[in-house]
């Protein structure tokens, strides 16, 4: 259909870096959980992309409050911004919290999820990549973020009795447990993040309400631990 008033359709350009950016974090997340030689440095690196993750959000929603017509509703521009942001800030969290628990090695469970949250991060951004067009092949991406999200918790699930059944250190056992919740955190903002933005397109003409983004503590104070 022939639209006389266009959509500001960079809105797309940037989920799709976004979703590029998660990707990039995830695959270095990996690297370091297999190959946890020089952690820190690795670390390090996974929080320079959050850092440009940021950079990309707070251009959404600067755009989201200066743009009269969006592609899609307001809500879902907002929600998919700050649910991807999410993603970001979660892996580096984990990247994080590896080295500031000093883990010597990273479990055969943690690796395991690493693997998950590789092929997640994939299905997210095939997601994303189908909002343009209005793709049908987005709900199969999402059905697949899904089930990779149960996966996951059943992996944690099983690691957390292995865990306890294994480790004869309570403090240790305590300290990987609480580290082991966040590698499966990372999963579940990417199922939001899909599943708050589907493609149903908008003609939202509003632009005076404010979509200032709130100010949100750092991933690891969010529970409480």
């Amino acid at each position: 259909m022939f639209n006389l008033i266009p959509r500001e359709v960079r809105f797309f350009d940037e989920f799709e870096r976004q979703s590029a950016n998660i990707r990039r974090a995830a695959d270095l997340l990996h690297d370091q959980i297999y190959d946890f030689a020089d952690a820190r440095a690795k670390a390090h690196a996974i929080k320079n992309v959050e850092h440009e993750g940021d950079a990309i959000t707070h251009e959404i929603i600067k755009r989201l409050n200066t743009t009269f017509i969006t592609p899609l509703d307001r809500e879902d521009i907002y929600a998919l911004a700050t649910r991807l942001d999410d993603v970001l800030d979660y892996i580096e969290a984990v990247a994080e919290r590896l080295v500031v628990y000093r883990i010597k090695t990273p479990t055969s469970a943690a690796r395991a999820l690493a693997d998950v949250i590789v092929r997640i991060t994939n299905a997210t951004d095939a997601a994303v990549k189908c909002l343009r067009t209005l793709d049908p092949e987005y709900h199969g991406h999402i059905m697949e973020v899904n089930r990779l999200e149960n996966e996951a918790d059943a992996l944690l699930r099983d690691s957390l009795v292995a865990l306890f059944e294994e480790n004869a250190d309570p403090l240790r056992g305590c300290r990987e447990c609480h580290r082991g919740h966040h590698p499966e955190d990372g999963l579940a903002p990417c199922r939001r993040s899909s599943s708050s933005s589907s493609p149903s397109p908008s003609s939202s003409t509003s632009s005076t309400a404010s979509t200032t983004r709130p100010t949100r503590s750092p991933p690891w104070c969010r529970r409480g631990s």
